[in-house]
């Protein structure tokens, strides 16, 4: 049996059938464990669809969460600044076959506004500052461009040759102008990583369309209302799965005790490597291979309101404007951000860190993350950029308990690991998250996963 993918999701009446709405988190015990088949373990993108799927097929389902709230690495915060703010995922990536873009399109969604954004020659508005100089429309701009192309043509090109090798080791001169910028935009920006850490045939497989949209009212609380009536039992932890005994899996919680026939693992690699969930047996050591190779990068935000003068101040007149500048750096990992300005004309823009230096920041504290973050701004923009920010936060997904990272690619020579990854264990624990999927470090990616990992049980169950 198969999922539809892009169906629509809207099924109070099918679970209340079931009994299964209104399951709540200040409950001490689970309803019917015993008659549950499946355990799908985390409610980010992938468990969500994976549960929706099963229940959708009569299976009986629960879906349990170590945290407070559903969506893992994709949230919306309206506290902080008073406009929506994505804490971690917030680009839907891929919105040719994005089943989120069309989600935030259909019916279903009708207080939502996802849109593309404004575009000059098939690319999202960007300017490009070297120094404190705006050169964009220059032919100094040309500069800029032609040492992105060569950069990302090396890792590509090595990539679709089959050579899974650090990118770091086919780029050629790292010496020039620009060099440090497109690493950082290319390595940090894009996977999380270094250029030492990236593998060329990684890099290479992503199937990129080219645009990315933005949800006005924030991608979090876009799939918070998609999946508003899926049952979950919250601030529920996974501490031991235990696969040994017949043909039950059993999954000791910090709430007690699921059996079932099958179990859907979609935690974080980040988690599974950390070793907070013990499984009996272990797995074996390919697999517990895969799960350390195909490892977390780190991407951290520095989100900055500004006041809305500031955009006028310095003529930027369109939202979501993309800004690169010249980073000085070490070929090691970039001292500098990714910088997306006024974002869905909210006012709030994002100074993105990646990598080795982000994990440097993040040690050091917000209050190190922020003062970077203004030095930065003030050598683009001048001494006088502080008195337009009215409020800043830090981000720190490397610290997060429940994901230990941002998103995984795999190590230079470990990008075959992905498809060990996938695979079931003695046809009884299943795979999903981001870091299983094709389309990796996106929420597209592990939607599709979870849907992937619901008609593997499917078919395991004879259904």
């Amino acid at each position: 049996m198969s999922v539809n993918l892009e169906r629509r999701v809207n099924r109070r009446d099918f679970l209340c059938g079931l009994g299964l709405v209104g399951v709540l988190s200040t409950r001490k015990s689970f309803s019917n464990p015993a008659n549950q088949k499946v355990i799908v373990i985390g409610a980010g993108a992938a468990g969500l669809a994976a549960t929706d799927a099963l229940l959708d097929a009569g299976i009986p389902t629960v879906c349990i969460e170590a945290g407070d709230r559903i969506g893992g690495r994709v949230y919306t915060d309206f506290n902080h600044f008073g406009v929506p703010y994505d804490i971690g995922a917030h680009w839907i990536h891929n919105g040719k076959y994005s089943p989120f873009k069309a989600y935030g399109l259909s019916e279903d969604a009708i207080n939502f506004d996802v849109y593309k954004p404004v575009s000059k020659n098939g690319m999202q508005e960007y300017r490009i500052f070297s120094n404190d100089k705006d050169i964009t429309g220059t032919k100094k701009e040309q500069d800029f461009w032609t040492e992105y192309e060569r950069v990302q043509n090396s890792i590509y090109s090595a990539g679709k040759k089959g050579l899974d090798v650090s990118a770091s080791s086919v780029i050629g001169k790292k010496d020039t102008e620009w060099f440090e910028t497109i690493h950082q935009l290319i390595g940090p920006f894009d996977m999380a990583k270094d250029f030492r850490d990236v593998s060329c045939v990684d890099y290479a497989n992503y199937p990129y369309d080219g645009f990315d949209w933005f949800c006005k009212q924030g991608y979090g609380a876009l799939l918070k209302h998609r999946w508003r009536f899926l049952p979950v039992e919250l601030n529920t932890e996974a501490l031991t799965i235990n696969y040994s005994q017949g043909d039950r899996v059993v999954v000791e919680t910090s709430r007690g005790t699921l059996r079932a026939e099958k179990c859907i693992l979609t935690v974080s690699n980040g988690v599974l490597a950390s070793g907070k969930i013990k499984f009996i047996p272990e797995f074996s050591p390919t697999k517990r291979e895969a799960i350390s190779r195909i490892n977390m990068g780190l991407y951290n935000h520095v989100a900055v309101l500004f006041r809305k003068s500031f955009y006028k101040e310095f003529k930027i007149t369109e939202d979501d404007i993309n800004l690169y500048y010249k980073i000085n750096g070490s070929n090691i990992s970039p001292r500098g951000m990714g910088c997306l300005l006024n974002i869905s004309g909210s006012g709030l823009s994002y100074f993105d860190y990646g990598g080795a230096f982000a994990k440097e920041l993040e040690n050091e504290g917000s209050e190190a993350q922020k003062h970077f973050t203004v030095v930065q701004l003030k050598s683009i923009f001048g001494s006088g950029v502080t008195k337009y920010i009215s409020k800043m936060h830090a981000t720190s997904w490397g610290k997060d308990r429940l994901s230990f990272g941002s998103y995984a690619s795999a190590d230079p020579g470990y990008a075959h690991l992905r498809k060990i990854l996938r695979l079931p264990v003695s046809n009884r624990i299943f795979f999903a998250g981001e870091a299983t999927a094709l389309e990796y470090a996106s929420v597209s990616g592990a939607h599709r996963s979870g849907l992937r990992a619901a008609n593997e049980v499917l078919e395991a169950l004879n259904l």
